[in-house]
């Protein structure tokens, strides 16, 4: 249910009726409801097309009692369109005291409005005299209903009235005749003060109703203007720090007022130094999550503001406005600083949204690479842990029968194996490390060169036959990487590229740096190749092939695990066909200096 106020209602200006207005609206928001400010020459009209295009179900009315001799009453007429909605009429009590207040109200003009006639009165009355003496004009009323129309437009209708009774009366005494007096000494005079009179009424009436639905536009335009601004800023902010900027440059500029947030999680992200009273009033707020401070119904000898900011039925946030200086806050001004908190909840809440699922999509990662690595503990940990047994049992019974040179190659398989075993297990500990880390890499500056010459440094050791051609298209350059991990990944598509080349053949490498953003690392073997449908498939899990008379049997890990590294450093990896379109290439991009998520 929606309640709306119209804005003829909001023609008085004085402070008591706009402030029951404000407490009214306030009272229907605490409680639940929509508050709508409508605008129109046609009240009942606005309201029916609003209750339409809403599809409100039942609209309430308070009951009329006013005598209407002129015109129906409102709830006829809203009847007379026949609305597809209910319509309840509410008895109310009222003050017998509110009619003479409502009346006094109407019949009170300010000083303002009492000078400007007077003012415009007497410059009316100038110019027609010199009008009449000097440029010999006839029709002086014209001047007169000139006058009237000014008067309107600068002020409200029971102004404009006034003035059409002051002009009327001053040109009946001056121009009239018999002139000085108000008597009338011909029946043309009489028609002619009387159309003057009602010239005057309806052209004033008529001015003020367009200054009524200018200032309604006026209003209309600017409050539509300033979230359009918000909105569309507000959509750019990628981060927390970008929306309380924008929200402590809005909030000055269009409201006047100091700002304070704070999240719910405790983050503070606009700081302002707050008085005993206003730290309670926020503590109450953000325990009970409802407005509290100055212009609320609780703890108003705050000095603040505090309303809680709902995204999604949920509390994201407090923020905190200080009014200084101001005594009353308006309908507009509320209208427009509470849905300025909408969008600013809705922006917040997007963004936390955003690295929530950040953060989703980095634990999907993280749990991709811990289920690829419990994988390899039970797959590559098992061949090398079978030689060395074998080898061990061998030197263990068998010893005295063999041979020193045997012994020797026993022993070397141990070591090699060893090895071999030794960085599967350190590969095991460097990335469970880095997954119960939530994939937060402890990165540093390290050079392309140093890393790729450790990971051939260390294939040569496992295999001395091991040759290989490295080319830097550029000079290396330092990149920001957890440098063990790189190393490693780098490593594991070395050794495949190793297994798979012919005997005497060497592994080609290339590195040049993409752009200013991101470097690329060629490794290119001169094997029989994958086929163009499986080089997407060779970074599955498990996924293996033989190639060649020296295709090795592996468990599909090797591949996975480099995808996954690569992948937690902002990188990717693709595989291709070689240059000669012989062979296997594979092309490793990392960044240079890794993005902020």
């Amino acid at each position: 249910m929606c309640f709306a106020q119209p804005a003829g209602s909001m023609r008085s200006s004085r402070s008591k009726q706009q402030h029951e207005i404000d407490a009214a609206l306030h009272l229907a928001r605490q409680l639940g409801a929509e508050t709508e400010i409508l605008f129109g020459r046609q009240h009942i009209q606005a309201l029916h097309a609003y209750a339409l295009q809403q599809a409100v179900s039942t609209l309430l009315l308070p009951q009329d009692r006013r005598q209407w001799f002129w015109r129906r009453q409102p709830i006829q007429r809203l009847l007379q369109l026949q609305p597809i909605y209910d319509v309840c009429v509410l008895a109310i009590q009222r003050d017998p005291t509110t009619k003479w207040h409502a009346i006094e109200s109407i019949a009170a003009l300010s000083y303002r409005e009492l000078g400007l006639i007077a003012a415009i009165t007497g410059l009316s009355i100038i110019l027609a005299s010199l009008g009449e003496r000097w440029l010999g004009i006839q029709e002086l009323s014209v001047i007169f209903i000139t006058a009237v129309v000014f008067v309107a437009s600068r002020t409200r209708m029971l102004a404009a009235v006034c003035s059409a009774l002051v002009f009327f009366f001053a040109y009946n005494f001056f121009y009239i005749s018999p002139r000085f007096t108000l008597q009338i000494s011909a029946h043309q005079g009489i028609i002619t003060v009387l159309a003057f009179l009602a010239a005057a009424l309806i052209a004033g009436r008529l001015a003020a109703a367009l200054r009524q639905q200018v200032l309604a536009l006026k209003q209309a335009n600017r409050y539509h203007s300033i979230m359009r601004d918000l909105g569309q800023k507000l959509s750019s902010a990628v981060n927390l720090s970008d929306v309380a900027m924008l929200a402590q440059q809005f909030i000055h500029h269009h409201l006047q007022a100091k700002c304070w947030l704070k999240l719910t999680d405790g983050q503070q992200l606009i700081a302002a130094e707050l008085s005993e009273k206003a730290q309670i009033s926020a503590q109450w707020s953000l325990q009970q999550q409802q407005a509290s401070g100055r212009f609320t119904q609780t703890l108003q000898d705050s000095p603040w503001r505090f309303m809680p900011l709902w995204a999604a039925k949920q509390c994201v946030g407090l923020i905190g406005l200080d009014y200084a200086g101001q005594h009353h806050l308006s309908s507009s001004q509320k209208q427009l600083s509470e849905a300025m908190f909408d969008s600013i909840a809705q922006a917040i809440w997007r963004i936390q949204l955003s690295q929530q699922l950040a953060n989703a999509e980095l634990s999907s990662e993280t749990e991709k690479l811990r289920s690829a690595l419990l994988s390899s503990v039970s797959h590559d940990l098992r061949s090398p842990l079978a030689a060395i047994i074998g080898a061990a049992e061998t030197l263990r019974y068998y010893h005295q029968d063999v041979s020193a040179l045997d012994q020797e190659s026993l022993l070397d398989t141990i070591h090699l194996e060893g090895e071999r075993l030794d960085r599967y297990i350190q590969n095991l500990l460097d990335m469970t490390r880095l997954g119960h880390q939530g994939l937060s890499l402890q990165r540093d500056w390290i050079g392309v060169d140093e890393l790729i010459g450790s990971a051939l440094r260390r294939l040569q050791r496992y295999l001395p036959e091991f040759s290989y051609d490295l080319h830097f298209a550029t000079a290396p350059i330092p990149i920001y990487v957890h440098a063990a991990l790189i190393e490693q990944a780098i490593f594991n598509v070395l050794e495949n590229a190793a297994k798979f080349s012919p005997l005497h053949t060497a592994v080609y490498v290339q590195v040049q740096q993409i752009d200013a953003e991101q470097i690329e690392i060629m490794i290119e073997d001169q094997g029989v190749g994958i086929p163009a449908a499986e080089r997407t498939q060779i970074f599955d899990m498990f996924y293996s092939m033989q190639r060649g008379d020296r295709g090795h049997a592996g468990t599909g890990l090797g591949l996975t695990i480099v995808k996954a590294i690569v992948a937690a450093h902002q990188g990717h990896i693709q595989a291709s066909a070689g240059r000669q379109q012989l062979g296997t290439c594979i092309r490793m991009y990392l960044p240079i200096q890794p993005q902020e998520i």
